[in-house]
């Protein structure tokens, strides 16, 4: 197992004129420590820099312009202290900043969300907000794109593999944003935002073309697409499952649009950067065979 261990080791936008930081090869599992998305809010000697750092790049040795990167998220450990600002429409309190409440959350070693707070337990369900590979015609980290980035998406947890097409040799692979749990569409433009220990597994593929980021796990397939609208980002994330659903799935077109029709399910990622995705149950394609 290899592992990042500087989690000053981050970057801001996928471009490919960043020097990876470490080299892998397909096949290798690694841990990679994150910074939460204001770059460690609660660590010792804290410096705001810019929103969502991702820590590497990752150089993955055989990935090449054309490859499709598989990243297989076996754990998110969630690490130490996280926030999230919520609206506040009412009377002000304690906690109140600039019409927001201030919500300091700890990750409790049993997984649980400790909120300090109202000394509430809630459940934790640990996500990677920001994952992607470099992209040929730059890309910010702040934003999304068919490179990934911060897409938000909240199937993107252990248990998931995430596919990125590979636009620039080594692939050049980032991820960060963490978030001890985060309800689709990021309506408040964060979830709890923390610093977490990721353990995956990255892989080339060479028997796979993808146009966008995909993620398939036991129970769903879902395409993502980010664009300049949440309609267009729709017809994208559909149009690329019906292409899954043909291609990977041996589907015949009448039934991949069937299957999309009548059992797909449009979700929003997040709202900030128009992220759409089309899901469907492995469960519902069986009927198809």
């Amino acid at each position: 197992m290899i592992i990042t261990r500087d989690r000053e080791k981050v970057f801001y936008d996928f471009t490919p004129d960043i020097g990876p930081r470490v080299s892998v090869s397909s096949g290798d599992r690694l841990t990679v420590e994150t910074l939460d998305a204001a770059g460690g809010m609660f660590l010792d000697g804290w410096v705001y820099v810019r929103p969502n750092p991702a820590t590497g790049p990752i150089y993955v040795d055989g990935a090449l312009p054309g490859d499709t990167l598989e990243v297989q998220i076996h754990g998110i450990k969630l690490v130490g202290r996280g926030y999230i600002h919520i609206p506040n429409h009412k009377e002000s309190t304690k906690f109140t900043r600039s019409g927001h409440e201030f919500v300091k959350v700890d990750a409790m070693p049993d997984g649980s969300l400790h909120v300090l707070n109202n000394d509430k337990i809630l459940p934790a369900y640990p996500m990677l907000g920001v994952i992607g590979v470099a992209d040929a015609g730059g890309g910010s980290g702040s934003d999304a794109g068919d490179y990934g980035g911060n897409m938000d998406n909240s199937l993107i947890k252990p248990g998931a593999k995430v596919y990125l097409p590979v636009s620039v040799k080594g692939a050049l692979l980032g991820v960060g944003d963490a978030h001890g749990a985060m309800g689709d569409g990021e309506v408040f433009d964060q979830g709890v935002e923390m610093c977490a220990d990721v353990d995956l597994t990255v892989t080339v593929r060479k028997d796979m073309k993808i146009n966008r980021p995909l993620v398939i796990s036991d129970a769903l397939i879902a395409t993502a697409a980010t664009a300049d609208t949440m309609e267009k980002a729709s017809e994208l994330a559909i149009s690329d499952m019906r292409d899954i659903l043909e291609t990977y799935c041996n589907l015949p077109h009448t039934d991949a649009g069937l299957a999309i029709g009548l059992y797909g399910n449009l979700r929003v990622c997040q709202l900030v950067n128009h992220t759409m995705r089309m899901e469907i149950s492995r469960d519902v394609l069986k009927n198809f065979y």
